[in-house]
């Protein structure tokens, strides 16, 4: 049988002609909603969730394999010093202090033993212990403090001209452009390198949606919009309830990192009727929910978790591949500013920001 995309190995090829053989066993009227064209299936959409599932399917997947180090790990040689150690435990409290806001603001509660519950470490156990990192939430958090973008957002200042002039807003993008684009460029060294910088892409873009915006942002100044409809933004970017159709109530966070750009083509092009917009957040509130049944409750015939299923049948080189052909860089281009332009993107993130720390 022949492979359903070359770059696949085996093992993925099988994986996802599972997912996308799950798909087609949806019941009808759910198949139909979803994924109906104009005379037949519409296989694009099918794969382009089936994508969308397993971009899910292998960030878990990573996460679960990716062993947590204490923060000495990862000062070796010559960054072991005094300077260092000082530096590492500044970022970390305020990359922590956003983190615990971040999960308090949504409402949720952390166990006393999460990594993010106590900033201070003011326990002689805990210092004893240490603060404990994976890789990816060592870079994460290196970016946080870094980024100059990121911190802009994270301290809610990218809003405001008075606080960000335009000249430096230009300057941080590019700063961001050029960071991407060297992800992009070490990604293409080895599977492993692959495999971490796509996944790391997709949590930047997960938590700081900017290309989203300056895709949206470049709609509206081509629309002529004015202000951008904030439910739209949180059904693409944020937390959301939804009540499916198919699947009851939902609360989740909004993820299609890639998918979501073809979304904001009709819901911010001015021109799209009301019906036409109305229709496609049902459809965008039904993929959401679809993503969010595959990852808590689809089941194996013995009643192991599909995705713990595919953890256990993955492995580094599988998900390497899959990332050749569904390239979530796709998304990513290098910023051109006009003064509209930043403007409109200046009140996207005003709108969705959290609070200043």
């Amino acid at each position: 049988m022949h492979k359903l995309f070359t770059c696949f190995t085996d093992k993925m090829d099988y994986l996802f002609k599972d997912i996308v053989a799950s798909l087609g066993q949806l019941p009808l009227e759910q198949r139909s909603f979803l994924f109906d064209g104009e005379d037949d299936v519409d296989m694009e959409w099918v794969l382009s969730i089936a994508g969308y599932i397993t971009m899910e399917y292998i960030k878990y997947s990573f996460d679960y394999a990716d062993p947590e180090y204490s923060l000495r790990h990862f000062r070796k040689g010559e960054n072991d010093t005094d300077d260092e150690r000082m530096l590492q435990s500044r970022i970390m409290k305020y990359v922590l202090k956003y983190k615990k806001r971040e999960i308090d603001l949504s409402g949720d509660e952390l166990p006393p033993e999460h990594k993010f519950a106590d900033v201070s470490m003011g326990d002689i156990d805990k210092k004893l212990k240490g603060h404990r990192l994976t890789e990816m939430n060592y870079f994460e958090h290196q970016n946080i403090h870094d980024l100059e973008l990121i911190k802009s957002v994270v301290e809610n200042r990218i809003g405001y001209a008075k606080k960000v002039s335009n000249a430096r807003f230009r300057d941080i993008f590019s700063e961001y452009d050029d960071f991407i684009e060297d992800m992009i460029q070490k990604s293409r060294d080895s599977d492993p390198d692959m495999v971490f910088y796509s996944i790391a892409f997709f949590t930047l873009e997960w938590h700081y949606p900017v290309e989203l915006f300056y895709h949206i942002a470049r709609i509206m100044e081509e629309n002529g919009m004015q202000e951008p409809d904030r439910s739209d933004l949180v059904l693409l970017c944020g937390n959301v309830e939804i009540e499916s159709i198919y699947s009851g109530r939902v609360s989740t966070h909004s993820r299609m990192v890639r998918e979501r750009l073809s979304f904001a083509d009709a819901l911010f092009d001015k021109a799209a009727s009301l019906p036409v917009k109305e229709e496609l957040r049902s459809l965008i509130k039904e993929f959401i929910a679809l993503g969010a049944r595959y990852k808590e409750s689809i089941l194996c015939n013995d009643g192991t978790r599909y995705i713990d299923w595919f953890r256990n049948e993955s492995c580094v080189p599988d998900w390497a591949s899959f990332f050749r052909y569904y390239d979530i860089f796709s998304i990513w281009e290098r910023k051109e500013w006009t003064p509209k332009r930043i403007q409109i993107m200046r009140n996207l993130f005003n709108l969705t920001t959290l609070e200043k720390i």
